[in-house]
């Protein structure tokens, strides 16, 4: 099974309510969380020193005296100041608030948040708990700052830290029922950027207000551009809306549906009611869920968006898979999901610990199917499985040690017999050791353990403990290197009980992204750098600017790479680079440019496609990779730097469009759902 299959079936059921559209794949910079500097360096230059330094608070707010903290041995304090991103002035009314999930002084509790007034920006709090918080800063006509990981430590006070705030915009709006006009009370109302995808980042966390008894809100701190505002209601469709916001934005008026209905029956296949499992997939949106038929085999989804769904059923030893295109509001009632006969896989699992079989569990995938209608099962105490309901066909039995371990078996099911499969997990070596980054511990990373020769077996990883010590068990002997976050190790061989420690380096290239002509940081750009040779090694790093505008790239050897770095709504930075020695501050200015249209739809029905993967082709390998998030319509922006390029364009449950040599003109694609692989 390859990773993107391995990424589908572990997200689909062990979630269930969301599939991941691209994770976070770059490391953390250094821990340091003080403001940029202000000292530039052309994109290309270099500097010996080997990590970001970052200023002082009196540095960054030179007017502003310094504090004295008074602090508890058993708590920390944090001393800081809010400022304009743009006029460098201080803000003088705020909100400071904890987020996080470590243990506090009671409990789990966060710390909350607290409103400063003040003259200078300045703020100081005292008696915070120790432990690791996401805290945000928030002001009346500004965008919500986040800062990510801040360390708290028992009887000190961290580093001192200025939040830069950037100018957010204040949209009114109104939310009212499509047929009668009357305003909706209570529902939800949030936004993202629209180069954001749904489930990206820390979604959980987003701005959301509620509306008002006549369906009137107000949205603070909304970033000018594109915008995704998402609405939802009770006994409503949810619905997406991607505005433009400046300081001209008129009033929204949005209206909501009750939406369509999918419902009917689940029958045998003479047409008897069953009762079983049905499930509901939206293909567009990469969402479903599964639950049980009433006894007579009912089943009904309301208050659906328009799209397209699939359909499972399964109900012993018999399933069935139906795709469904909804228009809006329309009531599709009756549908029959008649099961048809199947197969059943059994067979033994060998070669685990008796605490492994505890957490280990066997599914089934096949290639095409966006939700596996088969579920998952378990093994008993001697390892012995079923998994029923198999339609004939070429499939892949999965058999999984949740994060731990994975091993797979293509088989081929026949239409007239059950066919066994025994799985067996081979022992192998021991690897352990200790990360560090810069000599000291580095702990709670996750490491992830690559062959030179693919192994039958996958190995998820593991993270580090407090002390930065690590320990993979069962690893095939051979060749590894091994990741942690994206810096990549030196190759290590490991046979029998092999020790390897691992220093990550605080930065190799690092910097900031910032507006042109002036000091605002740009936030959520993709920093991407890969060799500029052919045949060179496959080492690919990213990253994604933090609230400062800060990126850092590790695991670097010297060599020619192209580094490129891109926010929707700026021009791509792409330039080729020499690198011998650590860079720690290359500033980066990025242009705003919307860069040139592109339509993308459905083949068949002319449905706009929302979510699109533009992948630059060099030769057999990759150049730019975009996730491009277009509108309702269809409609987007890729950047004007890649014109002249050759770029594949994917999208879930279609199959590739290939634009060769592309003339930077406006395109409009058709992408072919009957060529999906």
């Amino acid at each position: 099974m390859d990773s993107l299959g391995r990424q589908r079936l572990f997200l689909g059921l062990a979630l269930i309510v969301c599939l991941a559209l691209l994770g976070q794949w770059a490391m953390s910079p250094d821990e340091a969380v003080n403001a940029p500097p202000d000292a530039e360096k052309p994109a290309s230059g270099a500097s010996p020193a080997a990590s970001v330094q970052l200023p002082s608070l009196a540095e960054a707010a030179s007017d502003v005296a310094p504090s004295t903290a008074k602090s508890a041995s058993a708590f920390g304090t944090l001393r800081g100041c809010v400022i304009d991103a743009l006029t460098r002035k201080p803000v003088q009314e705020f909100e400071v608030q904890f987020q996080g999930t470590q243990a506090t002084k009671v409990g789990d509790e966060a710390p909350g948040a607290r409103t400063f007034r003040t003259v200078d920006g300045r703020f100081e709090w005292e008696y915070l708990p120790p432990g690791t918080w996401t805290v945000t800063a928030s002001a009346p006509g500004y965008q919500r700052f986040e800062l990510i990981g801040l360390d708290m430590l028992k009887g000190g006070a961290t580093p001192e830290v200025v939040l830069p705030l950037r100018a957010g915009n204040i949209v009114h709006g109104r939310v009212y029922d499509e047929a009668s006009g009357a305003g909706i009370a209570v529902a939800s109302i949030s936004f993202r950027e629209s180069d954001t995808g749904r489930f990206e980042g820390n979604f959980r966390s987003r701005v959301r207000v509620t509306s008002a008894k006549n369906g009137s809100f107000v949205l603070e701190g909304v970033p000018p551009g594109r915008v995704t505002v998402e609405i939802g209601a009770q006994d409503y469709a949810g619905r997406e809306l991607d505005i433009v916001v400046s300081d001209e934005t008129s009033l929204l008026e949005i209206s909501l549906s009750t939406g369509g209905t999918i419902a009917g029956h689940l029958t045998a296949a003479d047409g008897t009611p069953v009762a079983g499992a049905v499930g509901l997939f939206n293909l567009d949106q990469g969402v479903g869920g599964t639950g049980r038929t009433g006894e007579a085999g009912e089943f009904s989804f309301p208050h659906l968006a328009a799209g397209r769904y699939q359909l499972t059923g399964q109900a012993g030893n018999a399933a069935v898979t139906r795709e469904v295109v909804l228009a809006g509001n329309q009531r599709m009632e009756g549908i029959v999901l008649a099961l048809s006969a199947a197969r059943s896989i059994r067979g033994m699992v060998t070669g685990l610990r008796p605490e492994d079989l505890k957490r280990f569990s066997i599914s089934l995938r096949r290639d095409g199917d966006a939700w596996n209608p088969y579920g998952e099962v378990s093994v008993d105490d001697r390892g012995a499985y079923v998994l029923q309901g198999v339609q004939p066909g070429r499939v892949q039995v999965v058999a999984d040690v949740t994060m731990r371990r994975q091993l797979s078996k293509t088989v081929e099911v026949p239409a007239d017999s059950d066919i066994t499969v025994n799985l067996d997990f081979p022992s192998g070596a021991r690897l352990s050791g200790r990360v560090t980054r810069g000599g000291k511990p580095l702990s709670g990373v996750w490491l992830t353990p690559r062959p030179a020769v693919e192994q039958r077996v996958y190995v998820y990883g593991t993270s580090t403990s407090k002390e930065g010590a690590y320990v993979m068990e069962d690893l095939a002997i051979g060749e590894y290197v091994v990741f942690v976050g994206e810096y990549r190790s030196q190759p290590v061989e490991i046979s029998g009980d092999t020790v390897f420690d691992i220093d990550v380096p605080l930065a190799q290239l690092a910097g900031r992204l910032l507006e042109e002509g002036g000091k605002v940081p740009i936030v959520g750009a993709d920093v991407d750098l890969w060799p500029a040779a052919p045949g060179s090694s496959q080492i690919r790093l990213h990253d994604r600017s933090n609230h400062f505008g800060q990126f850092a790239l590790a695991g670097l050897e010297p060599g020619d790479f192209m580094l490129t770095a891109y926010k929707p709504g700026f021009e791509m930075f792409r330039e080729r680079i020499s690198y011998a020695s650590p860079v720690a501050d290359m500033t980066i200015r990025l242009r705003q440019n919307t860069g040139v249209e592109i339509r993308v739809r459905d083949a068949r029905s002319g449905k706009p496609v929302q979510e699109v993967i533009a992948i630059e082709v060099l030769g057999n390998r990759n150049g730019s990779k975009l996730q491009l998030h277009l509108d309702e319509d269809g409609i987007g922006n890729i950047p004007s730097a890649l014109a002249g390029s050759t770029i594949s364009f994917w999208a879930y449950g279609y199959g590739p469009a290939m634009i060769r040599e592309w003339s930077g003109q406006r395109l409009d694609l058709q992408l072919d759902p009957e060529k999906a692989q």
